[in-house]
């Protein structure tokens, strides 16, 4: 006969009880401990009483409730209200669109509840998917303008100053000096230049009224500000459908510059305008604010990201615009690449590395915080940099003037970059100063040398000044580092003017602007390693047979005899 199992008692034992009841009282031994040190700091907190409701004999208890009822659906109209316009705000569409929209989801819902009695049809259990609205692009022209065409322009510099009237040489306003060529300059002496400073909205108002003092004693200068619509975008930008249109015509200073092509031009001629720079000094962007319409490709931080790595001009492009006041009388624009400079031959190591650093820095192109040996960038932007203001802006301790391993080692102490044995990481603290320097968080600014206190300024200027910041109110932004750096010289190198400029199709897609500098020449700039390199270098990296695989390691195999460790090499042999 089987023997059947006795039934298990699901009872807990006395343990168990036991150890709840001692967690309960753990518990409201914390509890009330808690609530004592409350009541010592001053800290009450009131126990909330429950509503009572309204009493069933309480003659007008329907009304009430009624009322009550009535402001519950229109607060809910008014929250669908809000949501119909911030969706409209958004789309593009009208509130009536929007709420008609809704109307037809609605009706589809209750059209899909609804049946006829017969048997379930797995046809009717598919929604129909909701009208959706036309998207619309996230920046837009508040004023509609014509489309104006761009054609290709001349193919050299040397075409392009033969044809242009009028120079307009376009110069960072945070380092202008740097951004001047002598010998650009010197090959246009019977041309009209003018010097435009642009990015005034990154340095402080007293270094631009300086710098706008200190140019006009040779060149006719004229400040400027890009459309907000071209403005360099932030590192991490707000997604699309959150964007709102921005302002293509809101440029500070277009109106003076409208005023001196005016000057320049004569009765019954076209006036040929050639905007020549270094690269990324906005010759672009300044094309697209005068044109008000987003015509050229604009240098992006975030592309730089990107596997093709940032735009910048290769070919030179032209078209014409258009006099604001005057209709008929027009202007022909010329966007220009960025200048190449000849390399220096017979100069230092140290000079040409300082040089190429100045290069690297002063355009900006890249990541450049990929540079294979980012130290000698670093070293050259310490060189500059006010001792101060790296300790202030960096929470930095004191440490000598221009030496970039003292600072180095403060960043990486500060930033936790310490490698084993305590080994401080330079090379990670000076990519994080390249990447605050390429992103616009190291925010810098130069004064004029002999600058005084006292700069003159037209009623333009006095115009533009005011809407920019004073050095007081940058260094309490709390999204950038405000360092003054001595004033650049400017460039004295010759310029490549009779080279011809590469359309943007042919060159190669698989060359990265930030892995180009990231590579890092050894004798000269990023852009101009390739200079002198002819079809001949490339035949003879086609005739470089292709490199065996390295032969295979023999496995060895460790193991220890009489407490010391000795090691097996291959199958038989012992080494």
């Amino acid at each position: 006969m089987p023997q059947i199992r006795k039934k298990t008692s699901k009872r807990g034992t006395t343990h168990q009880r036991q150890k709840l009841k001692h967690k309960v009282s753990q518990g409201r031994k914390k509890a009330k401990k808690e609530a004592r040190k409350e009541q010592a700091a001053g800290k009450t907190h009131k126990k909330s009483k429950k509503d009572p409701g309204i009493p069933n004999n309480f003659p007008y208890k329907d009304q009430i409730l009624a009322e009550v009822a009535e402001s519950r659906r229109q607060a809910a109209e008014e929250k669908q209200r809000r949501k119909n316009e911030k969706r409209a705000a958004l789309t593009g569409l009208d509130v009536k669109e929007v709420e008609d929209s809704q109307n037809n989801i609605m009706d589809v819902d209750v059209d899909e509840n609804q049946n006829d009695g017969q048997g379930f049809d797995g046809i009717m259990s598919i929604r129909p998917a909701p009208p959706v609205p036309p998207t619309t692009k996230s920046v837009e022209p508040l004023k509609s303008e014509p489309v104006i065409p761009v054609t290709e322009g001349p193919h050299s510099l040397r075409e392009v100053l033969q044809k242009a009237d009028v120079l307009l040489h376009v110069v960072d306003a945070r380092d202008p000096a740097a951004g001047l060529s002598e010998a650009l300059f010197k090959e246009a002496t019977n041309k009209n230049i003018i010097l435009l400073v642009n990015k005034i909205d990154s340095v402080p108002r007293e270094s631009l009224g300086s710098w706008l003092s200190h140019l006009r004693s040779t060149y006719t200068t004229l400040p400027f500000r890009v459309a907000e619509a071209f403005l360099p975008s932030k590192p991490n930008p707000p997604p699309a459908s959150k964007k709102i249109p921005v302002n293509l015509d809101d440029a500070h200073g277009s109106d003076a510059l409208w005023q001196e092509f005016r000057k320049l031009k004569k009765s019954g001629e076209e006036l040929v305008v050639a905007l020549t720079g270094v690269t990324n000094s906005g010759k672009s962007a300044v094309i697209n604010s005068l044109a008000r319409a987003d015509l050229l490709p604009i240098y992006n931080n975030n592309s730089a990201m990107s596997a093709k790595g940032p735009y910048t001009t290769t070919s030179a492009s032209e078209l014409v615009l258009e006099f604001p006041d005057k209709k008929g009388e027009k202007v022909r624009l010329i966007d220009t690449p960025g200048l190449e400079f000849v390399r220096a031959v017979g100069v230092e190591e140290q000079e040409m590395e300082m040089t190429r650093a100045r290069d690297i820095l002063l355009r900006s192109r890249g990541r450049i915080d990929r540079l294979k040996d980012p130290l000698f960038a670093v070293a050259h932007i310490v060189s500059r940099a006010n001792t101060q203001d790296l300790m202030l802006g960096y929470s930095l301790p004191a440490f000598s003037k221009g030496d970039p391993t003292s600072f180095l080692a403060g960043m990486a102490r500060a930033s936790g970059l310490i490698k084993k044995r305590g080994v401080l990481d330079h090379a990670g603290a000076a990519r994080i100063v390249l990447r605050d320097w390429s992103i616009g968080k190291f925010a810098r600014y130069t004064m004029p040398p002999g600058s005084s206190t006292t700069t003159s300024s037209s009623a333009n200027d006095e115009e533009i000044l005011a809407t920019l910041k004073s050095r007081k109110e940058l260094r309490k932004a709390e999204d950038v580092i405000l360092v003054q750096l001595q004033p650049g010289e400017a460039e004295k190198r010759e310029v490549f003017l009779d080279d011809v400029w590469v359309a943007d199709e042919e060159v190669n897609e698989d060359e990265d602007v930030g892995d180009e500098e990231a590579s890092g020449d050894e004798d000269g700039d990023e852009d101009e390693a390739d200079q002198g390199s002819g079809s001949g270098s490339s035949e003879e990296e086609e005739e470089i047979p292709e490199l065996l695989p390295p032969p295979k390691r023999k496995r060895t195999v460790s193991f220890a005899v009489g407490g010391k460790r000795q090691r097996r090499s291959g199958k038989n042999g012992c080494s």
